[in-house]
């Protein structure tokens, strides 16, 4: 059994505000990337802020799927854990692309590693 696995963290900035006060959008999307991945969804909870904003998680078999939004900053941050190798690059791209984010911060580290590393971090702009 392999305990490593690939941390992805995501500060999505200028996206759509209505898709970031839109909780049934939100949770489909997450659940979409999860489904998309090949990944068992475990357990789902999602929760409306008043006056706006949407907290939610998605547990994994394989680790979480969070989000988090300010829709008045027109913010979100997702973080996106899952033991293994596989590639996230796809689902990453189609959260970004979803919430229509004009420049976004992806951060990716190694996490069960017993080494130093260099935490890899790309700027997306669209």
């Amino acid at each position: 059994m392999t305990i490593e696995g690939k941390h992805i963290i995501i500060d999505a900035f200028m996206c759509d505000s209505t898709h970031l006060n839109d909780i049934k959008f939100l949770q489909e999307m997450c659940k979409k990337v999860a489904m998309d991945a090949n990944m068992e969804i475990l357990y789902s909870y999602f929760h409306q802020f008043q006056p706006q904003g949407v907290t939610g998680v998605l547990v994994l078999s394989t680790s979480h799927l969070s989000i988090h939004t300010w829709p008045e900053e027109r913010y979100v941050s997702l973080d996106f854990y899952t033991c293994g190798t596989q590639e996230l690059t796809p689902q990453v791209e189609y959260l970004i692309k979803e919430l229509s984010s004009k420049h976004a911060m992806v951060y990716s580290i190694s996490r069960g590693v017993s080494y130093p590393q260099l935490i890899m971090c790309e700027e997306l702009d669209s």
